[in-house]
């Protein structure tokens, strides 16, 4: 109104001291303006409240993209989506503010002078640059959900793989267990496992089985399946060595 202006505080704290330092000091314009000034550095004071709590929460975004990027397992997916809503929360308190200042520094009124509307338009526009740090962050937030679901899906292909390789070598060696382990007589033909019989039957089965388990490494690392091939090799091929 004409020369008053009236707060509402719904919880104890706020972040309003700087405003009340302004005031006690003598020749502070705010004690010299008028009630639209002081308007506009309440608001001002609520929106430069936001910065600190973005820049708190980029820190926390480049803690967790550095833990999730080294695949470190100490990140959980819900501390993603914990700092990701609290942005959400943030924006829901930042774009109010943003119309509601661009209102208050484009409509004309007989309560605001054209003097304070220059300042409300730099308090627009630091209310513009709070919502671009926040879809900023926003963006980045849902990058790292990606970029970790990619790293579990990595991590787990790493798994399936070991196992598959260990599952594949084993394969023949069941194979070659249960063969020797089937009970047939050997006095009814000579053709029934004639390698029990063998003095050396024992030792050249189990030399057997390691020479199929190697054989199938040595495939595995030929065919690039296990390993850097390229590092095997010695690094990159002659020409595009001398090419780099």
């Amino acid at each position: 109104g004409e020369g008053f202006l009236l707060t509402f505080q719904e919880r104890a704290g706020d972040c309003f001291d700087p405003v009340r330092e302004r005031i006690r000091r003598r020749h502070s314009q705010l004690r010299e303006r008028g009630a639209d000034y002081l308007t506009y550095a309440l608001l001002d004071a609520v929106v430069d409240s936001g910065f600190p709590v973005l820049e708190a929460c980029g820190e926390r975004l480049e803690v967790l993209e550095a833990a999730v990027s080294s695949g470190s397992r100490d990140v959980q997916v819900t501390d993603i989506h914990r700092i990701k809503r609290e942005l959400l929360d943030l924006r829901r308190t930042v774009w109010p503010q943003r119309e509601m200042v661009s209102a208050l520094a484009r409509e004309p009124t007989a309560y605001i002078s054209d003097q304070t509307r220059i300042y409300l338009r730099d308090c627009y526009d630091h209310t513009v640059q709070l919502m671009d740090l926040l879809e900023t962050y926003r963006e980045i937030a849902s990058s790292l959900i990606d970029l970790y679901l990619s790293s579990v899906n990595a991590r787990m292909n790493e798994i399936m793989k070991v196992l598959t390789i260990i599952a594949t070598l084993f394969m023949p060696l069941s194979f070659v267990a249960s063969l020797y382990g089937m009970n047939f007589d050997r006095t009814v033909s000579p053709w029934n496992m004639p390698e029990l019989g063998w003095a050396l039957g024992y030792p050249f089965i189990l030399v057997l089985m390691l020479a199929m388990a190697f054989g199938m490494l040595w495939f595995f690392l030929r065919r690039g399946w296990i390993g850097n091939r390229a590092a095997r090799r010695g690094g990159a091929p002659r020409g595009r060595r001398r090419q780099a």
